[in-house]
């Protein structure tokens, strides 16, 4: 292969290697957009159920059950930390 050749085959390389990574990058901030979206949808939801405007469906109970423990647990954690916070460490 002549240099010539070989310049533009590698250089063809480089930039579809870069057009794929920028197409992974795009897709990676989709999905962040994504999350969040269904984050917020969630949370609405979330919210929704708990003012008693919208009913779970039974095919949503046990994650809807598995929602209310984690924030159960989250509390408690929270209460923890604030008790360890308010602590005050004997100084030597």
């Amino acid at each position: 292969m002549q240099p010539k050749n070989l310049l533009e085959s590698l250089r063809d390389r480089v930039v579809h290697r870069s057009q794929i990574g920028k197409r992974k990058l795009d897709r990676a901030a989709t999905q962040r957009d994504l999350d969040k979206a269904l984050r917020d949808l969630g949370e609405r939801y979330r919210a929704l159920v708990r003012s008693g405007r919208v009913d779970v469906p039974d095919d949503l109970s046990r994650e809807m059950e598995e929602v209310r423990r984690l924030e159960e647990k989250v509390e408690a954690e929270d209460g923890e930390i604030a008790a360890l916070e308010g602590e005050h460490p004997s100084r030597k």
